[in-house]
């Protein structure tokens, strides 16, 4: 009887000490965020702007890439950035061939956006379609060297773009024979990438990949035209393909080489995993990490979070919609009762932010719904802030 009411005791204690630190975060959370919505979104923006003084990258992650929410509030921050702060290139964490199409027509209104868009799959939808548009239109106004340039980070999975790639070079080395001294072992090798059938990119033997590996370093160090540069770095990139830590370090090296390139303050675009600044979320260094070790105070990292609603995701290449509610014992559940149900906060070790550098659980959904539910987050060290929406719809694929 003793011990039954010491261990009843000892749970009421930690119950009452659990929910009285979670009203106190919700109390600071109440007079510290600011409401995102309605008459509250140019204060909001104009806040967001000033913590991104010196910024060279802004990071817009999400907890899903089908969330209707999550993609109509980053294109109101990419509008506001465009037009008020000077940011002039978007990258999506998506292959870099199907976003070149559609860089094109931003630029030029060449093609039909929206069979440029097909190949997008979760991107694949209205919110992105209506983002693309806005660019378009501001683009339209602006001189050549004033628009805004769309570019994709991720490495190039499927076959056709693959192949598109190692055709471009193939021709490239044709008309430069005597550029590099590795031309004569990788032309074989690219146009076996390129020849129909299966991605023979990754049935390549260890010697072919070599002569991919030994052309890509002799690139590197040598003038030559960037978009055979990018193509031919993409090739090698797959080589690697089997690692599956090596993903994000290429996304993070792409990201870094369009920026340096072109120089112009750059908005980002991918999953919270791969975003994080730290290794908290991804338990390894994803891509996030290594974007601040290149960029440091200059990368800005915003996370987005839910609590529930329903969410778009791929079964196979159709597009299926679940419903979803995170669990109680989650930073997303403490979020879920402040008073406002969408807001943006920034977290600092300053002004007795309950929240920095605590680990907790977020709001998680991949592509597939697979093992979706929750990843743990620092905040202040993973994100510099977050925006949370308490309740979230699927987005709206485009017909």
């Amino acid at each position: 009887m003793t011990k039954r009411f010491f261990l009843n005791l000892l749970f009421t204690c930690f119950s009452f000490t659990y929910c009285f630190a979670q009203q106190s975060s919700v109390i600071w959370i109440n007079e510290h965020a600011l409401p995102i919505d309605g008459d509250n979104q140019t204060k909001y923006l104009a806040y967001l702007a000033d913590q991104l003084k010196g910024n060279t990258i802004c990071g817009l992650a999400e907890a899903s890439h089908g969330t209707h929410e999550f993609s109509v509030e980053k294109t109101h921050i990419i509008n506001y950035l465009i037009r008020h702060e000077n940011y002039k290139s978007i990258g999506f964490e998506f292959g870099h061939s199907p976003m070149v199409a559609i860089n094109n027509y931003l630029q030029t209104g060449q093609g039909d956006l929206k069979q440029l868009m097909k190949a997008l799959r979760l991107f694949d939808n209205q919110e992105i379609f209506e983002l693309f548009q806005s660019i378009k239109a501001y683009n339209d106004a602006q001189a050549p060297a004033s628009k805004v340039a769309l570019f994709g980070f991720d490495t190039d999975y499927f076959a056709s773009d693959i192949a598109a790639s190692a055709l471009y070079c193939s021709k490239y080395l044709i008309a430069n024979p005597q550029l590099y001294t590795n031309t004569k072992a990788a032309l074989p090798v690219l146009d076996k990438i390129a020849a129909p059938g299966d991605n023979n990119l990754y049935d390549l033997s260890d010697s072919e990949t070599g002569a991919i590996g030994s052309l890509n370093n002799e690139v590197k160090v040598k003038s030559s035209s960037a978009e055979f540069k990018k193509r031919l770095s993409l090739l090698y990139q797959g080589t690697l393909g089997s690692n599956p830590l090596a993903r994000d370090e290429f996304m993070a090296e792409n990201i870094a080489d369009f920026q340096q390139a072109n120089k112009a303050k750059t908005i980002i675009w991918g999953h919270n995993l791969h975003l994080a600044k730290d290794t908290t979320m991804a338990q390894c260094k994803a891509m996030g990490y290594y974007v601040r070790k290149t960029y440091g105070k200059q990368y800005y990292a915003i996370g987005f979070d839910t609590f529930k609603g329903s969410v778009t995701v791929m079964d196979g290449d159709e597009f299926v919609k679940h419903n979803f509610e995170t669990k109680p014992a989650s930073f997303s559940a403490v979020f879920a009762n402040a008073k406002f149900p969408a807001f943006f906060i920034a977290f600092s070790n300053a002004y007795g932010d309950p929240f920095y550098n605590v680990t907790n659980n977020i709001t998680n959904i991949y592509a597939n719904w697979g093992n979706s539910g929750t990843l743990p987050m620092r905040p202040g060290i993973d994100f510099d802030g977050l925006i949370f929406i308490k309740e979230t719809t699927a987005s709206i694929p485009l017909n």
